[in-house]
Parts: structure tokens; sequence; C-alpha cells
């Protein structure tokens, strides 16, 4: 019996000239050869929210650590502000990663244990320059937008909740003014009732600032309530990609379809 052809993904919209990020072609394989992320291209514009979906494994964090500039693509290239992040060093990396920040999955692990959060967020504010005596200011009014009383500043991350610190590492990312946060995961570990406040900040925030958003999720739903367009990844793959409500109304591809299906009805 012959194996029926693997079938063709839609191409993915071409990007526009204005946008942000362009990530075109990416490939990655793991030493065994398999291809965690397998010819992915997809963009984004200036203050959009572009939901990356799939289950565990279709390739969502790699990808997101190759637009980070956190893992070399086999092949592929990623252009941020104009710019391929492949060729950029020095000063110019240094400003255009200030341009381009993090909010990942478990920030506990990723804030300095022994670093009160305010000491975190002031790292990175003096990593890109900000000047020692307006740090305080700052980090006050960092807290102060994303809901953390500024009096908490002096407290360690294993002191907070799941919810504040997650809201500290939204402040930490925002500290710089970039143009793109990339958001790995970043409400799965929350309680539902916690997830949604998060996510309702971090809307909020997208409104007031303007910055665009890789919003990286298994969860449709969630991603269904924040983002504009959605790529969905199956296998180190984009299989379908489109604005939110087209995709959930009418998904091209059977993939699509099926995690569409598994989602819970309300109530």
């Amino acid at each position: 019996m012959t194996t029926p052809p693997r079938p063709t993904p839609p191409l993915p919209s071409q990007p526009p000239s204005s946008a942000l990020l362009s990530a075109t072609g990416l490939c990655k394989r793991y030493p065994n050869g398999v291809a965690a992320v397998d010819d992915v291209s997809l963009y984004l514009r200036k203050g959009e929210i572009l939901g990356l979906v799939g289950e565990s494994g279709s390739g969502k964090s790699t990808t997101a650590k190759m637009i980070l500039r956190l893992l070399r693509p086999d092949a592929g290239q990623v252009i941020f502000a104009g710019r391929d992040l492949a060729t950029v060093r020095g000063a110019e990396l240094r400003a255009l990663r200030a341009r381009l920040q993090l909010v990942p999955q478990s920030p506990q692990t990723s804030l300095n244990p022994r670093l009160t959060i305010g000491q975190a967020i002031a790292f990175n504010l003096r990593a890109h320059g900000c000047p020692r005596a307006a740090v305080p200011a700052r980090v006050a009014a960092l807290l102060d937008r994303v809901g953390v009383p500024p009096g908490d500043a002096g407290r360690y991350p294993h002191e907070m909740s799941g919810g504040q610190v997650q809201r500290v590492a939204l402040a930490r990312a925002l500290s710089t003014d970039p143009e793109l946060i990339v958001c790995d995961e970043a409400v799965s570990a929350l309680d539902k009732s916690i997830q949604a406040q998060v996510l309702n900040l971090l809307a909020a925030l997208q409104r007031d600032t303007g910055v665009a958003v890789l919003f990286i999720s298994h969860d449709l739903a969630v991603v269904e309530h924040i983002a504009d367009r959605v790529a969905v990844m199956r296998h180190g793959r984009v299989v379908e990609e489109g604005d939110v409500h087209q995709v959930w109304t009418a998904p091209h591809d059977p993939y699509t379809r099926e995690l569409l299906s598994s989602i819970p009805p309300l109530g």
C-alpha cells in the first residue's frame, strides 16, 4: 500500500513591507536528525498580537528561541526592525535586544533568587543604559504599572505568588520600552482566575504601549481571548495562519479543527 503524500500547508500571509518582525524559512534539527522546526515563516506588525499555538513538542519554543537569537537556526532568516539578527554584533545587538524582550513560562526560575524583585528590574535597566540615579523611580513606576505595590520592591521572588512574579516578569520586560515581547507559555503555570488577571493586564499594557506580542501557548481558548492573528504549528511546521476570527470560524487544516474541537464548552 502506498503512503499518501504529506499535505502541503497553506502558504503564510506575505509579510507587509512595514512588518516589525519577519522570520522566513526557519529550520532547526536535533543532533539525531529530527526536525524541531521545519521551514517556519511568520511575521508581526507593530502593535499586533500573534498567537503561536500547538501541542507540546510542536516547535513553538524552539521557534521563539531562534527569533530571540538564543538559538542559531540551521537555515532561515530573522529580520527585526529592518536588521538581520544573524549579522548584528556589539553595541547594535545590545540596542536591538533592548527592543526585543522575553516573558518566560517560569519567572520563578528566570529571576535570580538572590536578587529582590526591585534589583532584578534595576539590573535590566542598568544593563541597557538607564542612568543610576533614575533607576529607583523607574523601578517603582514599572511595578505600579503592572499592579505590584512599589513597596514590594524589597521582596524576593520566593516570597511572592506565581501571579505576582509573572507581573514582575512583565515589568522587567517593559523596562526597556521594547517594541516586541515574546511571551512563551507565560500564563500556563497559573490557575484560571490568576491567568485571566495576567491576560487582562497584558492586553491593557499592549493597548497602552503599542508593543507587539508573540504569544506562545498550547491553550487555544487563551489565544482566542488575546490574539489578533494566529499561527498553528504541528510537528515543527506551520499548518495554518490567519486572522483569529477567520481561523476559529473556518479552519483550513484538519489539525486545527481537531484542536478547536478539544476546547471545553463554557459553563
